[in-house]
């Protein structure tokens, strides 16, 4: 039975990079301009590979959360939680795995020298692959601005292609989830489809009836992981990654509703407690801690709404994979 992906956890380190996998590129025929570019473009990520517009704005804050499945390295939910001051609203921007990165020759160049192996695999240009190669090329290590590669490169990547700067990241395991969502209490959150799964190897096990639901820790992982399996009558489905992206924006919103309150934030260090002991995140320090519980604050005191932002993209099938390709300007 084929895998499912989520993202969730503990504090753990990820473990070494999992194969992954090299495509045609779906750009080679397009024309980008580059006159913006400097002199020397070794040091830019890709070919000038820009979203066709803005999505966030300067002044506001952005926070990388990042979960990978349990068996491997390639980080399969990618979101990027949006607080802006100005605009007073909270948006969810949630990254499609197989978004394809169109790499450019510094990137390659130092996989080249690293572990050339990458350049005949599967998958290298997909957005979920590229923690794993930050960490083979030790992209800016002992320099970068988090001090772990993996998330430096994943970082600068959204910063180039998105123009969306990453000011603090949180990297969640499985165990790690199951754990805040039951400190929490659980979740109530609304099942689209009858959600029915089981893989030993990721001791994943999925039963969840359609319809609003309340979800403690193991069911809220099996909800943000589901994308495959059986239905009511017995039938297997296959959803994809969008259904599975739509179900976690859908949580993640309801968390943030149910839990984010003026009253859990006057248990401040219990919850700071929580965060250092269940997730691996650049947030370190009381200050720190303290300045997101005042904007969290800010947000429930003005009510801002929480919204999602959807991409613009285009399916393409290179080499009988399925890719996402971004609009770009």
């Amino acid at each position: 039975m084929a895998s499912q992906n989520l993202s969730a956890g503990t504090n753990e380190e990820p473990e070494k990079p999992g194969i992954i996998t090299p495509t045609p590129n779906p750009y080679e025929n397009v024309v980008v301009p580059n006159d913006d570019l400097e002199e020397d473009d070794s040091f830019f990520l890709t070919n000038n590979q820009k979203y066709f517009e803005s999505i966030v704005s300067p002044e506001s804050t952005n926070v990388l959360l990042l979960g990978t499945e349990p068996s491997g390295f390639n980080f399969d939910t990618i979101m990027i939680l949006n607080i802006d001051k100005v605009s007073k609203k909270v948006t969810v921007i949630s990254l499609p795995r197989d978004i394809y990165i169109d790499y450019s020759d510094y990137v390659i160049d130092a996989l080249r020298k690293t572990n050339p192996s990458y350049l005949k695999e599967k998958g290298m240009h997909r957005i979920n692959a590229a923690p794993s190669i930050g960490q083979t090329i030790e992209y800016q290590k002992g320099v970068g601005r988090f001090n772990k590669p993996y998330v430096d490169f994943i970082a600068d990547i959204i910063h180039e292609v998105f123009d969306i700067y990453i000011n603090d990241y949180a990297y969640v395991k499985v165990k790690g989830f199951r754990n805040i969502v039951d400190y929490f209490g659980g979740v109530t959150v609304y099942v689209p489809v009858h959600m029915e799964y089981n893989d030993p190897y990721q001791d994943l096990n999925i039963y969840i009836e359609k319809g609003t639901q309340h979800l403690n820790g193991a069911q809220a992982e099996g909800y943000v992981r589901f994308r495959q399996g059986f239905d009511e009558n017995g039938k297997f489905q296959n959803y994809g990654d969008i259904f599975r992206k739509n179900n976690q924006n859908r949580f993640i919103k309801a968390f943030i509703s149910q839990h984010v309150t003026l009253k859990n934030l006057g248990r401040l260090s219990k919850i700071a407690e929580l965060i250092s002991s269940n997730i691996n995140t650049s947030v370190k320090g009381w200050d720190s801690i303290v300045n997101y519980g005042a904007l969290a604050e800010e947000a429930l005191n003005n009510k801002y709404p929480i919204e999602n932002y959807n991409l613009k993209f285009t399916d393409k099938f290179i080499d009988g994979s399925s890719y996402v390709l971004i609009e770009t300007r």
